[in-house]
């Protein structure tokens, strides 16, 4: 009997222990939890481009960031990126403003970001630097600065216009809103968007040779352009209305600065100044120019000062400048000398104030770039080129660079051409042509108005340049 007795009292003591198990593990739990530590860790990330002079990754000239990251403590907040620039940049942002808002955006998740530059919003040339932020999901950021090179200027693209004829490009200008460009290509005049990049239209003239130079008369909607007559275009139609009466095979033309409805033109042959009022629609007047050097002499280009106060032709056989008073009717100088040589020049063009026009000095010895003065109607400055043959020249908005394109020379030695800084007289960028060995070389120059962009008639297409000039 004790011995079931204690059998009993053992087995009781069992069922004891066992339902206190329980509780016991539960109170073991409670005081051995472990609690993760709070993430403090910032994440951290690495720079594919821009890196030093790499900034391109898809062959447009435009800056890519391309940025892979990571955090060790838990995931990448995307949303939470900023990108912006600590140089002033051309465009409606500011160094303020993160970039992702308003350049394109390849990808931007928890792996990273691919983010490529505008042209609405362009950075400037030399140094820049960008400063990169992002967080994790708990907060931490990390900022840090990248430092990259770019170039003052790269060829950009070629809008093909689709026009095909025996001649070429002699003029290129874009109007004042930078909403249409206009080229001449042989008898064709191609309307080309300045924004896209695109061919507007192609409207061929009547006329019996090629198309010169352009002048847009904005304010009543008509452009003209030089050749065996002075045509008239209907910007609004897009179509050439009629041949000005009375008018002479010309080349160069400008409008008064003066008298909005009367046009300078520069007549072939004789080699005269014709005055057109383009209200009227007719050659009102001429001024006779002596033509001894040749039975058959033609003015190439115009500019005119401020109340017309004088006007500069350049005259094909005569050579070199020669400056009128169109009111007069009066020639004032003959500009002949850059430095020591004679030149002869096709194409120059006017600073904005009025002080300097900047020559082509195509034939001259040594060739290249001459500043003249107008104050003195003398040429106080060049920059020699002596390997090439300047054709076209222009001047950016803010009156700061020049581009010029340049002609072969010498048969071993491949055309190129040239951007200037015009306050210290100095070479900033040259570029290969993209014409093919013993094609006919670039040509004609023009400058969108927000200054981003040069345009250069190259036979019958446009090449369009990207210009990284800094903010004024």
């Amino acid at each position: 009997m004790r011995t079931q007795r204690s059998v009993s009292f053992t087995y009781g003591l069992g069922l004891l222990a066992l339902a206190s198990l329980p509780s016991l593990f539960a109170s073991g739990c409670r005081s051995e939890r472990i609690t993760a530590p709070p993430d403090t860790t910032a994440p951290r990330f690495q720079v594919l481009a821009p890196v030093d002079t790499l900034y391109d990754l898809d062959g447009d000239e435009l800056v890519d960031v391309s940025i892979t990251w990571a955090d060790s403590g838990g995931a990448i907040d995307p949303a939470s990126a900023r990108v912006r620039s600590l140089r002033a940049l051309n465009g409606p942002a500011d160094t303020t403003t993160n970039l992702i808002a308003v350049w394109r955006v390849g990808r931007l998740d928890r792996a990273g970001v691919l983010l490529r530059e505008t042209l609405d919003n362009l950075l400037p040339d030399d140094q820049n630097r960008l400063e990169i932020s992002v967080a994790d999901t708990a907060g931490n950021r990390t900022t840090d600065t990248i430092s990259f090179t770019l170039p003052h200027a790269a060829f950009y693209t070629t809008i093909e216009t689709g026009v095909a004829s025996w001649y070429y490009s002699l003029d290129i200008v874009i109007d004042g809103a930078g909403r249409r460009g206009y080229m001449t290509a042989g008898q064709t005049l191609v309307v080309f968007d300045p924004e896209s990049l695109r061919v507007v239209a192609r409207i061929t003239s009547g006329a019996s040779s090629y198309l010169a130079d352009i002048a847009l008369d904005e304010a009543r909607s008509f452009a003209y352009v030089g050749e065996g007559y002075v045509e008239k275009y209907d910007l609004r139609t897009n179509s050439f209305v009629e041949r000005v009466p009375g008018t002479y095979s010309t080349s160069g033309l400008a409008f008064s600065r003066a008298d909005s409805r009367l046009l300078y033109t520069g007549e072939d042959f004789a080699g005269w100044l014709g005055y057109v009022d383009v209200v009227a629609n007719q050659r009102v007047d001429q001024m006779v120019i002596p033509h001894l050097y040749s039975p058959e002499e033609f003015i190439s280009e115009l500019a005119v000062l401020a109340g017309d106060a004088k006007l500069y032709m350049a005259r094909y056989y005569q050579g070199g400048i020669l400056v009128v008073d169109p009111r007069t009717r009066q020639i004032l100088r003959h500009v002949q000398m850059a430095g020591s040589s004679p030149f002869f020049t096709g194409d120059f063009i006017l600073s904005r104030d009025d002080r300097h026009l900047y020559v082509a000095l195509k034939d001259a010895a040594p060739r290249g770039v001459g500043d003249l003065d107008t104050s003195t109607d003398s040429i106080v400055r060049t920059m020699d080129f002596p390997a090439f043959v300047p054709n076209g020249i222009g001047l950016s908005p803010s009156q700061r660079r020049l581009f010029v394109t340049m002609g072969q020379a010498y048969s071993n030695i491949p055309p190129r051409n040239f951007l200037l800084d015009v306050q210290r007289w100095a070479v900033l960028e040259s570029f290969d042509q993209p014409a093919a060995p013993g094609a006919i070389p670039d040509g004609p120059v023009a400058f969108r108005p927000d200054g981003k962009l040069i345009f250069v008639g190259r036979n019958l297409v446009i090449d369009a340049y990207l210009n990284r000039e800094p903010k004024p």
